[in-house]
């Protein structure tokens, strides 16, 4: 599966080399929809670890998640876990550095939404 997606971020994303350097703020409040509609609110710690590359922190309510993440121009992709199941969010970085995304739990059929606004 990680090849697969590998090679499909390598179609769609083909520049990726030609990135500039990434950029992003350091921590973000999280305000996101669950499947079933229900909200959630939290926040995001994000560390660059190179040029391409970053590391995500989420709290939401009581709970963390930890993510690796990849970009491409005003595309980000983030790994997760949830309840031992791998997860991927999908951002496009707006004007303003907000991360609008969209994101889904591997064998569900439905994902949720998530807004992170720099809070630095």
């Amino acid at each position: 599966m990680i090849r697969t997606l590998f090679a499909l971020a390598l179609l769609v994303f083909p520049a990726l080399a030609e990135a500039a350097p990434l950029t992003l703020h350091s921590t973000y409040d999280v305000t996101g929809t669950n499947p079933d509609g229900s909200k959630y609110h939290g926040t995001a710690n994000v560390k660059v670890i190179s040029e391409a590359t970053f590391t995500v922190h989420w709290k939401i309510g009581n709970s963390t998640y930890d993510g690796f993440g990849m970009r491409n121009g005003d595309a980000l992709a983030a790994t997760y876990e949830i309840n031992d199941e791998p997860g991927l969010v999908i951002y496009r970085v707006d004007d303003g550095g907000a991360l609008r995304g969209l994101w889904v739990v591997r064998g569900k059929n439905d994902g949720g939404t998530e807004l992170l606004t720099p809070s630095d």
